[in-house]
């Protein structure tokens, strides 16, 4: 009961906030903590109209967003997390056959001048800040970047994270992507700061490599659709802020279907993976050629 009156009072405030402040992008806020704040974020067209909304709107909202998160929680709760078998085998793509295959399949950028030229060309692509797979963090020591394959990769685990959520009748979590496309120069910076960088050259400098937090996740792109006929729906930025938080306290529960994604995927052949353990991400490379589908 102490929980659903905190979920009540949180969503009175949400509500409030929507009504006084009549936000543009609810992204902006929900995903901007000190520690995880993301790149600049696509703006979205207005998913409903703000309108001020009466106490008793308001609590019949907060009534609601709080049966949808004791629902959400209890989904949360059936996944079954990352064995030790499973966690293994996304722990066995060292980081020398990373950079064979990286260095085979990608290209190397010295500088923004010569990455310019490769997007112009083509040869490298821009990742998108905000997609309906995923977001980026800021990145310090990397760019954006990527090439063609290793962008339709991960469309493809996006696709298979998205329906394994589905079938596990969860709401679309996203990806948040911490890095992707470094120069030598921004790699030998990273050296200084991260025991975890690699000491001589990187996948991640062939443009072929990104990664994608396995404990950090952002809410959907928007809400799901309400049947018609149904009542009134939640206010979004009620929604996206108890999603958001359960996010942060389930983060294993969201990393399964994740990690089995790519699991699935290393077994086609379709990327390497490295489950890393200083640093909470999954670091993988495309590992052939990947026919862009969008």
């Amino acid at each position: 009961m102490r929980g659903v009156r905190r979920w009540m009072a949180m969503g009175v405030v949400a509500v409030l906030a929507v009504a006084g402040c009549n936000r543009g992008d609810p992204y902006d806020e929900l995903e901007n903590d000190p520690d995880d704040t993301p790149a600049r974020v696509v703006q979205h067209a207005p998913v409903q109209p703000v309108r001020p909304l009466t106490p008793a709107d308001s609590a019949a909202a907060a009534a609601r967003l709080a049966v949808e998160r004791d629902s959400v929680v209890a989904a949360l709760r059936r996944v079954r997390v990352l064995r030790w078998r499973e966690v293994w085998g996304l722990r066995r793509d060292k980081n020398a056959k990373q950079i064979a295959v990286a260095q085979s399949l990608g290209i190397r950028a010295g500088g923004q001048a010569e990455i310019e030229r490769l997007v112009r060309q083509g040869r490298l692509v821009p990742l998108g800040d905000s997609t309906e797979y995923w977001v980026l963090r800021k990145m310090t020591h990397s760019v954006p970047y990527v090439t063609p394959d290793a962008r339709a990769l991960l469309l493809e685990v996006g696709r298979r994270f998205h329906a394994r959520l589905d079938s596990a009748g969860l709401p679309r979590f996203r990806m948040k992507v911490t890095s992707a496309l470094r120069t030598d120069e921004t790699q030998a910076e990273l050296r200084k700061s991260n025991p975890n960088a690699s000491r001589t050259v990187s996948s991640h400098e062939f443009g072929t490599t990104v990664d994608v937090s396995y404990e950090r996740f952002a809410v959907p792109a928007g809400p799901r659709d309400t049947a018609s006929g149904a009542a009134p729906p939640v206010p979004w930025e009620m929604e996206a802020a108890m999603l958001e938080l359960a996010a942060k306290e389930n983060g294993r529960a969201i990393q399964a279907p994740l990690g089995r994604s790519i699991a699935e995927l290393r077994s086609e052949g379709a990327l390497l993976v490295m489950m890393e353990n200083g640093q909470t991400v999954f670091h993988f490379t495309v590992a052939r050629r990947f026919p862009a589908r969008r």
